[in-house]
């Protein structure tokens, strides 16, 4: 098949050079030193499964140069989707499928707006991978998961195939018949404690060990769940014990890409997670202290990132 990976960040990065190296045509939309690293000497992976390295990516800023593709993969940060949706056309033929692995769960609606809906599909990313230093991704997780499905929850060939095509270049892919839940599952996983982590600059094993901190991480996810209910989307009955089992099972240093955001004084996708429990709780007419004090105690901090970025 042929890729283009919109955004050779870390997740980007990692999954279009898997997707290469398993025999798949794979282009790239990158910018900056990233790009120029890549050019430069090409795209590395360093990871627990084995580096590996594309010694002479095809990448460019410009989408233009790289032609159609059968499927757009979408990786850069949440702030960005509009922007990208437009500037992405030239890669999207009449059948090409758009895919984005961002947190949160507005993007494929964002993408559909853009480009019609008859080209995105839904779907997340599970994996500890980002930009150790210009064209290096550093993959820090024992695996890689990810979860795709059309929106409207219909089984479709296009869904198996990119399934599929995952599978062969080593990533564990699932077909989702619910994928707007799945999201909305992942966007409770994240935004229970990212932001309570940039608030205390505390990595995951310090959140847990503590009473108090580890009782507001369990009422954020308790508002996320209440707030994914109003919205149509009921988690399984063990869905909070699983979750807990995930948080107290990562390392002790952990921490979200949005707190390390935060605490380096970048843009971060606040607006995405904790703003939306929060707007989203507003339209169901919930509240959602914990997700509101955390949002809003971190505006600030983001406002500045955004006026110097």
């Amino acid at each position: 098949m042929r890729f283009a990976i919109f955004g050779a960040g870390g997740i980007g990065g990692y999954y279009g050079t898997r997707l290469a190296q398993a025999g798949h045509e794979v282009s790239f939309v990158a910018r900056g030193k990233q790009l120029e690293a890549m050019r430069a000497k090409g795209l590395k992976v360093l990871s627990p499964l084995g580096d590996f390295h594309l010694e002479k990516p095809r990448a460019s800023s410009d989408p233009l140069e790289l032609g159609e593709a059968d499927c757009v993969i979408v990786g850069v940060k949440t702030w960005q989707v509009v922007e990208a949706a437009h500037a992405m056309k030239p890669l999207l033929g009449r059948d090409t499928v758009v895919l984005p692995f961002l947190n949160g769960v507005e993007a494929p609606d964002q993408l559909a707006e853009v480009l019609g809906a008859p080209h995105v599909l839904g779907g997340l990313s599970k994996v500890f991978a980002m930009i150790e230093s210009p064209g290096v991704i550093r993959h820090a997780s024992p695996g890689a998961y990810i979860e795709l499905g059309e929106l409207g929850g219909e089984q479709s060939q296009r869904a198996r195939a990119l399934r599929d095509a995952f599978v062969g270049a080593g990533v564990d892919a699932r077909l989702s018949g619910d994928i707007r839940g799945a999201m909305w599952a992942k966007l409770v996983t994240v935004t229970s404690w990212a932001g309570l982590g940039a608030l205390s600059r505390s990595t995951m094993g310090t959140l847990r060990t503590y009473p108090e901190t580890r009782a507001m991480i369990d009422r954020a996810m308790d508002e996320g769940i209440a707030v994914g209910i109003a919205r149509g989307h009921s988690p399984s009955s063990g869905f909070k014990g699983e979750l807990w089992r995930y948080y107290d099972a990562l390392p002790v240093g952990a921490t979200a890409s949005m707190q390390r955001d935060i605490i380096a004084g970048r843009p971060s996708e606040l607006d995405a997670w904790n703003g939306a429990i929060v707007r989203f709780g507003a339209e169901a007419g919930l509240e959602t202290p914990v997700h509101r004090f955390t949002y809003h105690a971190l505006l600030p901090m983001e406002r500045r990132a955004r006026r110097k970025a």
